[in-house]
């Protein structure tokens, strides 16, 4: 089984992708960038292309093909031209943002917005995949199983069924779901089934809730075509626990030490990108969101974490939380 290091934006930019892959990563098989947005004007914004730079990837040996840029784009025009940008920076593969819910992205026709109009979409597919056919760059898909109901699934899989399409990702879960309720593993098998009725030929990935070993051991049971899947996509979960991967792949959970280790890594990370020591620990607390949960009757000193507004305030309340908190 592969694990890969879902997008999620504003967080896994290149600081944590070479913290996590430095650190732990050998256990992931694949990062996925943030979106990329493709706009109208052909040109992205200096942040999204800064972290999709190959002199910003330093610790990959082979970035172009465990890094994959993700792409936001309303139609075919600005997704070709993003993935033909993509392709002169040595990227051997893209993935189409089908999934996020964002209103502000579903509002433009994007994203989980492209769902709400399957014809709009397989004409899309049809002018992206005929464009880039000869292109030596992949086309992978970050898919939900619809917009309102998972019944919007069996239309959806039978046009990514007509295309070759390296590798579809599917987050079990509705647009309307946001990223509530459990994931949809019954819906999840239905789907599967229908792609490969209609002939689709690409891997599966499946996302959702994926949080622990007895977790994707649970998914191994419920999940009829579980022998489909040939990798996991995990996202909140490795922020919370950055040793996931390496866990489900049968190695040692994370270590407290590790995890103090990680942390002053991703802050010395982040202060290459980020001039301000505030505005650096604004990022981290992102992080923190995830990880006061490993750490037992962590509230006050997680709250002078978030208090800290100078790197050596925030270093002394880390210090803190690591010699008072027990770890779990």
């Amino acid at each position: 089984m592969k694990f890969y290091f879902a997008p999620m934006e504003g967080i896994t930019q290149y600081p944590l992708r070479n913290t996590h892959k430095e650190m732990f990563g050998d256990s992931i098989d694949k990062y996925f960038t943030p979106f990329l947005t493709a706009s109208s004007t052909h040109h992205f914004k200096n942040r999204e292309k800064k972290d999709a730079l190959p002199e910003n990837s330093s610790s990959f040996a082979n970035y172009k093909e465990e890094i994959v840029p993700q792409i936001m784009a309303g139609n075919a025009e600005n997704f070709i031209w993003a993935a033909h940008e993509m392709h002169k920076l040595g990227y051997s593969e893209v993935n189409l943002n089908l999934g996020c819910p964002a209103p502000t992205v579903v509002n433009r026709r994007k994203g989980a917005g492209l769902l709400q109009d399957p014809t709009y979409l397989d004409e899309m597919l049809k002018e992206i995949f005929t464009a880039l056919s000869e292109d030596d760059i992949a086309i992978s898909l970050k898919t939900r199983l619809g917009f309102t109901d998972v019944a919007e699934a069996e239309a959806l899989m039978g046009i990514y069924a007509s295309y070759p399409v390296k590798e579809l990702t599917i987050h079990a879960r509705v647009r309307e779901d946001y990223y509530k309720n459990s994931a949809r593993i019954e819906a999840f098998d239905r789907a599967v089934d229908i792609y490969r009725e209609k002939g689709g030929k690409a891997d599966i990935c499946f996302n959702g809730n994926i949080f622990s070993k007895e977790g994707l051991e649970r998914f191994s049971k419920e999940s009829r075509v579980y022998s489909e899947v040939s990798a996991i996509m995990l996202g909140r979960g490795l922020l919370s626990d950055p040793a996931l991967a390496r866990q489900l792949k049968g190695g040692a959970p994370l270590d407290k030490e590790e995890l103090k280790s990680y942390l002053k890594r991703l802050y010395e990370e982040y202060e290459k990108m980020i001039s301000e020591d505030r505005n650096v620990i604004f990022k981290l607390l992102e992080h923190w969101a995830f990880l006061n949960s490993r750490f037992k009757d962590s509230d006050k000193y997680i709250k002078a974490i978030r208090k800290a507004r100078s790197r050596g305030e925030y270093m002394a309340a880390v210090s803190n939380l690591f010699a008072k908190c027990d770890f779990m």
